[in-house]
């Protein structure tokens, strides 16, 4: 229960890191395609026990109950794109934890575009939580990936979240 509680208030700040009060975001979900208002774009559907997804304040949450995890998937475009470097853009997603230790940062290409990867972990309201953190750019909107559980069930869910924004691909 402990976690939940956490899980809420981490979820608002990283609301406020995503996009919470911009124009843009997201729209809508459906079959594997997410809806901004001006653009489409596609992610690999997660596996059982991952609960459907729910857009909530203009960004597509997923949760699995069974490890405590949420992935929110985000994206802003046009006049809201920041075109600041993505390490930094990465790395700003963990202002929310204390004691924060990052833990592995790596450049890659997704769908052709130049992204960061970033994983770490800290602590919040008392609990250890464990982060992994994908952005990219991409036709004038950037695209935020982040996957948080429990440091004790992490390593369960990031095969599921590597599937997930590998198969990113816009329409």
């Amino acid at each position: 229960m402990a976690f939940r509680w956490v899980v809420f208030v981490f979820f608002l700040f990283l609301s406020g890191c995503l996009g919470i009060g911009r124009n843009g975001g997201i729209m809508g979900y459906h079959g594997g395609t997410v809806l901004t208002g001006t653009r489409k774009f596609s992610v690999s559907p997660l596996p059982s026990p991952w609960k459907s997804p729910k857009v909530r304040s203009k960004q597509l949450v997923h949760q699995n109950d069974e490890i405590g995890a949420t992935i929110v998937t985000d994206v802003l475009c046009g006049a809201k794109f920041d075109d600041a470097p993505l390490p930094r853009l990465g790395r700003e997603m963990f202002q929310g934890l204390k004691e924060v230790t990052i833990l592995r940062e790596k450049e890659f290409t997704l769908e052709g575009s130049d992204a960061f990867r970033v994983t770490g972990k800290g602590t919040s309201q008392g609990v250890s939580i464990q982060m992994d953190v994908v952005v990219m750019k991409k036709d004038f909107c950037l695209y935020d990936f982040a996957y948080f559980a429990p440091s004790s069930t992490f390593s369960k869910g990031v095969n599921d979240f590597e599937g997930y924004f590998n198969g990113f691909r816009t329409q």
